[in-house]
């Protein structure tokens, strides 16, 4: 089996319990970013707010893994490369001092419009110019 069909299968991996366990990770993290956002907006000591940092970045990548896994596909459609954009961007809130809250509310909207787009937006390629579901 060659390296571009490990990542990049013809048919998208699945396992039992997938979709649950998608599920379960994806609110574990809707709660620890957004008690993290608001702690973060209202000045709550940074001390305060680094276990829900850190289940935020844990379930994040979690979910990442999981998606590349099934189908390296997500990395060149709109919806994998844009959760790249939210880490690279959290990952520069520290540089960002004056502009910090504005980062986080781009991060909030990256995400809205990841998880609510249109299948079109969602799966376009912009490597491509197309919607794509798979190589």
């Amino acid at each position: 089996m060659s390296l571009l069909s490990l990542i990049f299968p013809q048919d998208s991996r699945h396992f039992f319990g997938k979709r649950w366990l998608n599920v379960l990770l994806r609110s574990v993290h809707l709660c620890s970013s957004s008690g993290y956002a608001g702690g973060f907006l209202f000045d709550v000591p940074a001390e305060q707010l680094r276990l829900l940092y850190i289940v935020t970045a844990i379930t994040g990548l979690i979910m990442i893994l999981f998606d590349v896994l099934s189908n390296g596909v997500w990395l060149i459609q709109n919806r994998g490369w844009m959760i790249i954009l939210k880490v690279l961007l959290l990952g520069q809130l520290a540089l960002l001092d004056p502009f910090q809250k504005w980062g986080i509310f781009g991060i909030i909207l990256l995400s809205g419009i990841v998880s609510h787009g249109t299948a079109g937006f969602r799966y376009y390629s912009i490597f491509h110019r197309r919607m794509i579901e798979k190589l």
